[in-house]
């Protein structure tokens, strides 16, 4: 298939992460892709990625100048191309793009990705550019479709879920034999010692594997709950041998907000806390459990799928896709977002007991090796494109 994936942001988040995924693994499956996207990290990544491209199309503006621009860029390229799929990830594409496939590309099925949080916009414009210009839906999860069926008044035959992948040859148990990651979080460290934002502090004794260290991996943002993860850790036995790092991006929090609030529940000499890393492979395998405390937000929740491919058990909230992957007692436990009571009491069960953070943890890495691979998920994404194109040529699906 000839397929036309459209990204139109600069800005890196889990739409754009499902899209050059998706781009890559459908290279892989020997199908000719072209990206339409913008400069931001979404194309350095599609670049390093091998993903062929187009980066001339501007459609996260008011100017109506741009827009008529776009509409020209995609009028050409639609007819050079001969897209048999278009697919847009973005909401500022859909629209466009399904617009301009009726005119150019009329051979095309449009599948518009839903992949965000949001629910889809009610009224009655967005319900009309569905129904009209769009031949059928992509989405992330089961709740995204019900809302899409509900908002949207979208046929379900026309709407196919398919979770975002992980990569489990990068995110595999003994990713760091060494697990030196553990000696920067300060297990290990004699008592008192503190290790500050990424201060890759290395001093002290070597690394003691009796410490659980508790790995959160998050932007530090209000949606990501921090101050609820960090009074469940305060309300754990301080005699447990336990550690947590916090690893994440200043977004409307900031490194001294986490470090105040640590200081507010009395965790601040148990805590590491890390900016953005590059070796987040080698940081989960030195971790025992991870944590998600989010209170909304996760349509993708990648860091769930790492953790479970790295063979970590996890504690997490009921938000958003994560009690659609994670079911609760076999690779972790979920608890109640807002609730750092229930958050500590499941964390206690993991800390105290090694061999069930061990058979946890093993499930987690077989359920992604199963069901969420990106071979797996480019097959499924394929099948979709498949039935999008049977439906728009009026012959039965398979």
């Amino acid at each position: 298939m000839r397929i036309l994936l459209i990204l139109n942001s600069p800005h890196w988040s889990g739409a754009s992460h499902y899209c050059t995924l998706l781009g890559r693994q459908l290279l892989r499956q020997g199908h000719d892709v072209l990206l339409l996207t913008q400069p931001g990290k979404a194309l350095d990544k599609a670049r390093r990625f091998g993903i062929p491209y187009d980066d001339t199309i501007r459609l996260n503006h008011r100017n109506p100048g741009l827009y008529v621009h776009a509409m020209k860029r995609m009028k050409t390229i639609f007819r050079r191309f001969r897209p048999d799929i278009i697919s847009a990830h973005i909401n500022e594409g859909a629209w466009m793009a399904g617009l301009m496939a009726r005119w150019f590309a009329p051979q095309a099925a449009v599948v518009r990705a839903r992949t965000d949080i949001d629910p889809p916009k009610s009224h009655f414009i967005n319900r009309y550019v569905h129904r009209a210009w769009t031949d059928h839906l992509l989405v992330s999860s089961l709740s995204h479709k019900r809302l899409c069926q509900n908002l949207l008044d979208f046929p379900a035959e026309a709407i196919d879920v398919v979770y975002g992948p992980v990569d489990t040859d990068e995110f595999r148990p003994g990713a760091d034999p060494a697990r030196t990651f553990r000696r920067e979080a300060g297990v290990g460290i004699e008592s008192g010692a503190r290790v500050g934002a990424g201060t890759g502090n290395k001093t002290g004794a070597g690394a003691d594997d009796r410490t659980v260290l508790i790995g959160m991996v998050a932007r530090f943002d209000p949606v990501k709950g921090h101050e609820y993860a960090l009074e469940a850790f305060s309300l754990l036995d301080r005699r447990l041998p336990v550690r947590m790092a916090l690893l994440g991006y200043e977004n409307e929090r900031t490194f001294a907000w986490i470090r105040q609030t640590a200081d507010r529940f009395g965790v601040s000499d148990r805590i590491a806390i890390f900016g953005y890393r590059d070796d987040l492979p080698a940081v989960l395998d030195a971790i025992d459990l991870g944590l998600i405390a989010s209170i909304g937000s996760e349509a993708n929740c990648r860091i769930a799928l790492e953790c479970l491919a790295t063979g970590k058990p996890i504690v997490a909230t009921s938000v958003g896709v994560i009690p659609e992957v994670v079911q609760d007692g076999e690779e972790g436990f979920i608890v109640p977002p807002r609730d750092p009571v229930a958050m500590g009491r499941a964390l206690t069960r993991l800390i105290q007991d090694p061999g069930l953070r061990l058979r946890l943890g093993r499930q987690g890495r077989v359920k992604t090796t199963t069901h969420f691979t990106l071979d797996v998920f480019g097959r499924q994404v394929e099948r979709v494109y498949q039935r999008a194109l049977q439906r728009k040529k009026g012959t039965p699906g398979p």
